[in-house]
C-alpha cells in the first residue's frame, strides 16, 4: 500500500496573527491573564501601570516571580507553548499556552517581555508588523525599553516585566478622553479585586496587586464576614476521577446592611442583579462571576429579583478544564452533563432560601421560641391562579387587635379587603425597575408618629409580655434602620 501523500499547509502569518488579536479580550481580562502567569511563576507582588498619555495609552506589568531564561522566554512566546494537554500543578493557572500572546496582542501591536533569573536579564519582543512581513519570528530588543518597571526589574534577583507598546484601536483603552480613561481604570480595578480576591485576602497563596501605585483590595462575593450571611454546607461532587466542591451562600437582605454604601459595595461590579448565581473558580482564581450556567430544570433560570441574594461557590481543580470547557480567555465555563442535575438541585435549594430572605426582608429581630411563620404578617401560598398573599390571623399583634375589637368578623372583613387589594404586579414592577426597594429612612417626625401608633397598639398585647417582648413583636416585620424607633419605644413603654 502506497504511503499517504502529505501537503504542507502552514498558516499565513499575517492573517493568523491578526485573527488572534480579535479573540475578544477586554483590558481587564487581558491583564488578568498576565496576572495568572505571575501567580504560576510564584510571584508575591504584581504592579500594573496604565497611563493615558494624551490618548495614546501605555501599559506595563511587573512581578517578582521566578523569571525566565532566554530559552524559556522563547518557549513562552510560542503560540501554544505548554498546551492544554500539559500536566499542570495546582498553582499553574495556564490553560492553552496562548494567554501571554493573545491577551497582550489583543490590546497592542507590539509586546515586549523583559525577564530576570539568577541575576541575568533576558528580553524578547513580538511585533505584529514584523510577523506579518517576515513570518513567525521574535526579536531581541537592544537596548532594553526605557520604562520605570524595567529599571525596577534590574534591581530584582528575579522577576518579569511585560510592556504593551503601540496600544491601538483594538484595545478598549485607546482613544478615550482622559476622564473616560480613568473611569475605565476603576472598572479594571473592580474586576481584579473580584477575580483575584482569594489571592489578595483569602485562602490562596497571598498576592499583593497594585494599580498605578494604589493597592487593589479584595471584594468578597459571599460577604463571609457579615453576620447575616447564611453559609450552607459544602457538597463534594465526584467527576472524571476527581472532585469539585460546591458551597452555597445566601447573602443578607438590604435591610441588614448598615447603609446604602455598604449595600452597593456588596453588590459588586455590575450590581446585585448581575452578580447572582454560580461563582466558578479554577485554582482559586475566579472564572465565572455570577451565572446560572444554563441550569434550571424544565426552564432555564434567568437572573431575577427573588434570587439576587443567592451566590454559589464552585471550586474546580485544574484537571477538570476539558470537562468544564474552559475557554481561551478563561472567562467562561460550562458544567458537564453528568453533574448538571446535582448542581441544579443544590442551586434550587439555595435559590429557595434566598427567596425566603428576600421576601421576609431578612427576618428582622428574632423572637426566642417563636416560629418564622407565626411572626410573619404576610403569608404566601400557591393557588390555581398563582401566588396568593394573606395576612396572618395568628400573628400575636393581629390576635391582640381582634380581642380588643371585641370579635373576629369585623376585623376579618377589613383584612380581606386589604388582601384582595394589594397591587402585587405594581409592587413587583416598581421593585424590579428600581433594582430593589430603597431602605426606608424615618425622620424625627415619622419616628414620633409611628411610635404613637405602636404605643397605642402595645396596650392591646398581653400584660404578661415584658416591655422588650412587646417591642420585638411590634417591630419584627418593619424594614429599615429601627434604632431610633426602638429607643423611642423603650423610653415610652418603660415609663408606663
Amino acid at each position: 500500500m502506497a504511503a499517504e501523500r502529505t501537503i504542507d499547509i502552514p498558516p499565513k502569518a499575517s492573517a493568523l496573527i491578526n485573527s488572534l488579536r480579535g479573540l475578544g479580550y477586554s483590558p481587564e481580562t487581558a491583564i488578568s491573564d498576565l496576572i495568572d502567569n505571575s501567580i504560576t511563576a510564584g510571584a508575591s507582588t504584581v504592579e500594573i501601570d496604565l497611563q493615558w498619555n494624551d490618548g495614546r495609552p501605555t501599559a506595563a506589568i511587573l512581578d517578582n516571580g521566578r523569571g525566565m531564561s532566554e530559552k524559556r522566554l522563547a518557549t513562552a512566546m510560542q503560540l501554544g507553548g505548554d498546551g492544554p494537554d500539559a500536566t499542570r500543578s495546582e498553582s499553574d493557572l495556564g490553560r492553552f499556552g496562548m494567554g501571554l500572546k493573545t491577551a497582550s496582542l489583543s490590546q497592542s501591536s507590539r509586546l515586549v517581555v523583559v525577564s530576570r533569573v539568577e541575576g541575568t536579564t533576558n528580553a524578547i519582543a513580538m511585533d505584529v508588523a514584523v510577523i506579518a512581513a517576515r513570518g513567525w519570528i521574535a526579536t531581541v530588543p537592544d537596548p532594553l525599553p526605557v520604562h520605570p518597571f524595567v529599571a525596577k526589574l534590574l534591581a530584582f534577583p528575579a522577576g518579569t516585566a511585560v510592556l504593551w507598546e503601540n496600544i491601538d484601536e483594538l484595545s478598549g483603552l485607546s482613544g478615550l478622553a482622559k476622564q473616560a480613561f480613568y473611569l475605565r481604570l476603576e472598572e479594571i480595578r473592580a474586576h481584579l479585586s473580584m477575580v483575584f480576591h482569594r489571592f489578595i485576602n483569602g485562602d490562596a497563596e497571598r498576592l499583593a496587586i497594585a494599580l498605578n501605585g494604589r493597592a487593589v483590595k479584595a471584594w468578597d462575593p459571599f460577604q463571609t464576614q457579615h453576620p447575616a450571611t447564611i453559609a450552607m454546607p459544602v457538597e463534594k461532587i465526584r467527576h472524571a476521577g476527581s472532585s469539585l466542591s460546591v458551597k452555597p451562600y445566601v447573602l443578607p437582605h438590604r435591610d441588614r446592611f448598615a447603609n446604602d454604601t455598604e449595600y452597593e459595595a456588596a453588590g459588586g461590579p455590575g450590581g446585585w442583579g448581575a452578580r447572582q448565581g454560580f461563582y466558578v473558580y479554577r485554582g482559586k482564581r475566579l472564572l465565572v462571576a455570577g451565572s446560572w450556567l444554563g441550569l434550571g430544570g424544565a426552564r432555564t433560570w434567568t437572573r431575577d429579583e427573588a434570587s439576587r441574594l443567592a451566590r454559589i461557590q464552585v471550586d474546580l481543580p485544574t484537571g477538570m478544564d476539558r470537562n468544564w470547557r474552559i475557554d481561551v480567555r478563561k472567562s467562561q465555563a460550562r458544567p458537564p452533563g453528568a453533574i448538571r442535575a446535582r448542581l441544579t438541585a443544590i442551586a434550587g435549594h439555595c435559590r429557595q432560601e434566598a427567596r425566603e430572605v428576600f421576601a421576609f426582608r431578612g427576618q428582622g429581630p428574632r423572637i426566642r421560641g417563636a416560629s418564622r411563620e407565626a411572626l410573619s404578617v404576610w403569608l404566601a401560598s400557591s393557588g390555581l391562579n398563582g401566588p396568593q398573599y394573606r395576612i396572618n390571623r395568628n400573628h400575636p399583634v393581629i390576635i391582640a387587635c381582634r380581642e380588643a375589637a371585641g370579635g373576629l368578623r369585623p376585623l376579618n372583613a377589613v383584612l380581606s379587603i386589604i388582601e384582595r387589594s394589594v397591587p402585587v404586579e405594581r409592587i413587583w414592577l416598581d421593585v424590579s425597575e428600581s433594582e430593589g426597594a430603597e431602605i426606608p429612612v424615618l425622620d424625627d417626625g415619622e419616628t414620633a408618629k409611628l411610635a404613637d401608633q405602636l404605643e397605642e397598639l402595645s396596650r392591646t398585647l398581653p400584660a404578661a409580655l415584658s416591655v422588650q417582648e412587646r417591642i420585638d413583636l411590634l417591630l419584627v416585620n418593619l424594614p429599615g434602620d429601627l434604632t431610633k424607633l426602638r429607643a423611642e419605644m423603650m423610653r415610652r413603654l418603660w415609663g408606663e
